[in-house]
């Protein structure tokens, strides 16, 4: 049993080294400042060699013969600035494509709150942009590069008491075709409406197709042995077979993407946030990879031909969403979005988990409460197997006097002491693995949470209380993991210990490998650790006493009766 029950700490140790590794891939103490990332961005504009083409690279010979070729330098037309309530954009006219976007309610870190987090750009190490337009031999995006725009003016504003910002770009082709490239902002969302309207006042027909894409240069990463178990960062696509395909930068070379669609989306994910073009749901749209000279990934589609004939107007419509993984916002938007919060193996569990914390944080108003009443409603679910655990370890407590004498009669054997213990656990009714079933339930609750709190953006910069200021972060005075690891030592001493005098040390230093596997760990889960361990320990000491209380009314009633 002792062995067993050792087995399953070392497991749940070897838990911690995973979530522990992915930690510190994700949070590196050699994180690029955001100030150093902000001046990359404003000084690289006119200098950056990495520039994606701005249309795709497909394998249909009569559309590939109309892409433009690869534009080793950035070209800029005019900046327009876009401001909402939620984003805060940059828009070139110079193929009408979305250059920067900062995100105005979320702040880069606690220690730069002035600083928002940014996910399009055009730096050089940090290229991320959402790129769009109108392809084909007739242009305007063709071979010889992609169509500028004109706007009415540079800065738009969503005016206080307005709902709706739209921002239109124009373009006069060749032979009467006008196209009329419009964003639609929305107060308080983050998804960008983009229609398309092509008026054709020629004389002849004109066609092409619409395309949508997302392009980056992959984030830099400090890996780590267990680095795979980190947060997903890379593309993802959906279709009515697949909801949820990943797409590592890895694999865009070797395994490109060549689909058609009907009802998905493409998206760039990293940790809290992403982007991704959703089209109608009733169209077909080729889906594409494709990964340059120059390190930058591709995710897009590309639509059915579009004719329109003299004297007619054509429109068409695509949806962008650039912001936080908010499920709710995600699964308005288009189906199975959602899913790019991964919460990994465990997700059906991790989402009751944030389901429950949900619910609770709309009534109290704070993670950090949120986190302690959630481990509580978890205690109560599980208490009756851990009751009967506790009873067990109660009993087995009362036996350490008769384990002690078959220590010492079948010294040096073993095999003798084995068999001889389990004869007086089967004598006395007692199941020597249900003191193991405590751990048993915490691993798959512990893993869970883990990818909660690292997926969930609503934790991101959720304070607690006093100087717990991100619950999604280590606990900056380590004061935290110090009272887990003294809980834990405050457990280990109620627990009756193994006859092996090793194994017995081994259980006791337990609670330090914790503590400084926990050091690093984000506030959030040492909490429900402590919660956890506190309830644990108040249970145990209930049991314990009830147990004892039961042994000496037995023991009255026995002596009453002779």
């Amino acid at each position: 049993m002792d062995y067993k029950k050792i087995a399953l700490y070392a497991a749940l140790i070897v838990v911690a080294l995973i979530l522990w590794n992915a930690w510190q891939r994700e949070f590196p103490a050699t994180a690029t400042t955001s100030a150093t990332m902000t001046q990359a961005t404003q000084t690289s504009n006119t200098t950056a060699s990495s520039a994606q083409s701005a249309v795709p690279d497909l394998p249909n010979a009569k559309v590939k013969s109309a892409m433009p070729q690869a534009q080793q330098t950035m070209y800029s037309g005019r900046l327009i600035h876009v401001k909402t309530d939620v984003l805060d954009l940059v828009i070139d006219t110079h193929g009408g494509n979305i250059e920067q976007a900062n995100l105005l309610k979320y702040p880069e870190s606690e220690q730069h709150q002035a600083q928002n987090i940014q996910l399009f750009n055009t730096s050089a190490d940090n290229f991320y942009v959402a790129q769009s337009g109108l392809t084909g031999t007739q242009g305007p995006d063709t071979q010889k590069g992609q169509a500028e725009y004109s706007a009415e003016k540079l800065n738009y504003n969503l005016a206080s008491g307005k709902d709706t910002l739209m921002v239109p770009l124009v373009y006069q082709g060749k032979d009467g075709v006008k196209f009329v490239k419009t964003f639609i902002f929305h107060r308080n969302s983050y998804t960008i409406d983009m229609d398309y309207s092509i008026h054709n006042q020629g004389r002849a027909a004109w066609s092409g197709y619409l395309y949508t894409q997302l392009a980056r240069k992959q984030p830099e990463h400090h890996g780590s042995l267990l680095s795979h178990y980190a947060s997903f960062t890379g593309a993802a696509i959906s279709s009515p077979a697949e909801h949820y395909q990943k797409l590592k930068f890895n694999n865009f070379a070797d395994e490109p993407i060549n689909q058609t669609i009907t009802g998905g989306w493409a998206a760039m994910i990293q940790q809290y946030f992403l982007s991704a073009w959703v089209p109608p749901a009733n169209q077909a749209y080729h889906y594409y990879t494709k990964v340059d000279d120059n390190g930058v990934y591709t995710v897009g589609m590309i639509g059915s031909a579009l004719t329109v004939q003299p004297a007619q107007t054509l429109n068409t419509q695509n949806k962008l969403y650039v912001g936080p993984a908010i499920a709710s916002k995600l699964n308005a938007l288009a189906p199975h979005l959602s899913m790019t919060i991964d919460y990994g193996w465990l997700w059906f569990i991790s989402k009751i988990i944030f389901w429950l914390m949900k619910l609770i944080d709309n009534v109290v108003g704070n993670w950090g409460w949120s986190i302690i009443l959630t481990t509580i409603v978890i205690k109560i679910i599980f208490y009756p197997l851990s009751d009967k655990s506790f009873r067990s370890m109660a009993n087995m407590r009362k036996l350490q006097p008769r384990m002690l004498q078959l220590k010492e009669r079948f010294a040096g054997d073993r095999a003798g002491l084995s068999k001889a213990t389990m004869e007086l656990y089967r004598k006395e009714k007692i199941n020597p693995l249900s003191g193991c079933l405590p751990i048993v339930i915490q691993i798959p609750v512990f893993i869970a949470l883990y990818w909660v709190i690292i997926q969930s953006v609503e934790l991101r910069l959720a304070p607690w209380l006093f100087w717990v200021k991100d619950l999604s972060v280590h606990d900056p005075y380590y004061i935290l993991p110090v009272v887990m690891g003294l809980l834990m030592f405050v457990q280990q001493k109620m627990s009756p210990p193994p006859p092996d005098p090793t194994q017995a040390k081994v259980m006791m230093f337990m609670p330090v490998i914790f503590t400084v596997f926990f050091l690093q760990f984000p506030a959030g889960l040492v909490l429900y650790w402590i919660t956890n361990t506190l309830f644990t320990i108040g249970h145990q000491f209930f049991v314990y006493k009830r147990v004892e209380h039961d042994d000496k009314k037995k023991k009255q009633i026995a002596a009453h009766k002779k």
